[in-house]
């Protein structure tokens, strides 16, 4: 009976420890919008803490692969963004703090008005999130199963977008 609340504390350091990477994530919301092929509509990345030890996030870079044929970044109080198409075809969305940046305790939105890619199909958005001279890649894939190279799921889970097909 003795060894009970050593298993429990046991535990609870571990749980403790690994919070802040089993939490991590960068997320995508549609806010109750399927994305259906060839249309219009907005996807929304949130990042849902700076980069720890009290780092604010203060740039966030998006990229969308070549079938994303229009995106413009919806505008945020204290945040300049642009759109870059990179030679590869994909959109680079950067978005630079101009007011201090997201807090590390904080959540931070970040639109994006888009035409859906034509083809239907799961879509990667690598997003990479600076908070001054630390990067958080949030671009490991996740399809694959755990091998002596590749954790699942991944620290850093690429977002993905399932766009349907059109009607």
């Amino acid at each position: 009976m003795r060894r009970l609340p050593h298993l429990v504390g046991a535990l609870l350091l571990l749980a403790l420890l690994t919070a802040p990477f089993a939490a991590g994530h960068a997320t995508i919301e549609l806010h109750g919008e399927n994305a259906v092929a060839g249309k219009r509509g907005t996807l929304t990345m949130t990042i849902p803490h700076g980069c720890g030890a009290g780092l604010a996030t203060d740039r966030l870079v998006v990229r969308l692969g070549p079938g994303w044929s229009s995106v413009r970044p919806v505008a945020i109080g204290g945040w300049t963004s642009s759109v870059a198409r990179a030679s590869s075809g994909r959109q680079v969305i950067t978005w630079i703090a101009t007011a201090g940046g997201l807090p590390n305790t904080a959540s931070g939105d970040f639109p994006i008005s888009v035409r859906w890619p034509r083809d239907h199909g799961i879509y990667r958005t690598p997003t990479f999130q600076h908070c001054g001279a630390t990067l958080m890649k949030w671009s490991d894939p996740y399809a694959s199963a755990a091998s002596a190279d590749q954790d699942y799921p991944p620290i850093y889970p690429v977002p993905r977008i399932h766009v349907l097909p059109a009607s």
